[in-house]
């Protein structure tokens, strides 16, 4: 080998070990090569944790198993784009949403909701929810105040709420919060609502709606303000009672249906209000 093929020999060497060690820092980076944008972009992640041990799921392929003590799972190094992220479990329902995928950042479900669908664990389900509906205490209304005859009616609080509580008015369907000894229209056409276990969120429904609003910042996402008011999802059948499950990231709703002779019978829908890449309703 001659001194010049040598000195083109080291030459492409150096050249080599500073491509390799520029790929290697930007992998260490996070950044991963995308074939379809022809360069080098930042990954993001998903972190997700579901109630029970179950399969995770991306765009149709097993990614693994959540872990043992914690049911959570992560999926890293993941290129901007958009994916369908699953999770699974025998005999359970299953969760699904569609997720995009920004550099730098991580996208977080961290109430993952899987409910029994047969067997003793289904039955225990059912009892626990019926349980629930039967010890429900009754929403605070507001009903016309009994005076003397010919004295105007008034409308007053029954029973009388606490500063911050709120309030339905069952003749005009209102809700109110009661603010500084008055009291703040906060939706119309509200059949009942619920305050949530901790007060950081009130549901309401309408006839065929399901609203939140939040009462306080959260601090995990997806993220809200205090007062954000969202619409959750809309039924094509009446909504008849409903109350905060397990906690304040699930609603579960009493449903009106009728069988083909017109008869009125329950059923039941557990619906999550983190509405990022659709809604998972269990049917029970």
């Amino acid at each position: 080998m001659t001194k010049k093929t040598k000195r083109l020999f080291f030459y492409a060497m150096v050249v080599v070990f500073l491509i390799l060690s520029y790929v290697i820092i930007l992998y260490a980076q996070g950044y991963r090569y995308s074939f379809s944008e022809g360069q080098f972009q930042r990954t993001g992640a998903i972190l997700l944790k579901v109630n029970t041990g179950a399969k995770v799921f991306l765009d149709d392929e097993v990614q693994g198993d959540t872990s043992f003590f914690s049911s959570s799972y992560s999926i890293d190094w993941l290129l901007p784009g958009n994916y369908t992220l699953s999770v699974k479990k025998d005999s359970y329902s299953s969760w699904q949403k569609k997720v995009t995928i920004e550099e730098g950042f991580v996208v977080d479900f961290s109430e993952i909701l899987l409910l029994p669908e047969d067997g003793e664990e289904e039955q225990k389900l059912f009892e626990e929810v019926d349980t629930l509906f039967k010890n429900l205490a009754p929403f605070p209304v507001l009903e016309p105040a009994l005076f003397p005859a010919g004295i105007t009616r008034k409308i007053s609080p029954t029973p009388l709420p606490n500063e911050g509580s709120f309030v339905l008015d069952t003749k005009t369907s209102k809700l109110y919060r009661y603010n500084n000894q008055q009291l703040e229209e906060i939706a119309s056409q509200v059949e009942g609502f619920r305050l949530s276990k901790n007060e950081n969120k009130l549901v309401w429904w309408t006839a065929n709606e399901l609203w939140v609003i939040w009462l306080n910042d959260t601090n995990y996402q997806p993220f809200y303000k205090r007062g954000d008011k969202e619409l959750i999802t809309r039924f094509l059948i009446p909504i008849q009672n409903g109350t905060w499950f397990r906690g304040e990231n699930h609603v579960i709703l009493e449903l009106e249906q009728k069988d083909s002779k017109g008869r009125q019978y329950s059923i039941y829908r557990i619906v999550e209000i983190d509405k990022r890449g659709g809604i998972n309703i269990i049917e029970l």
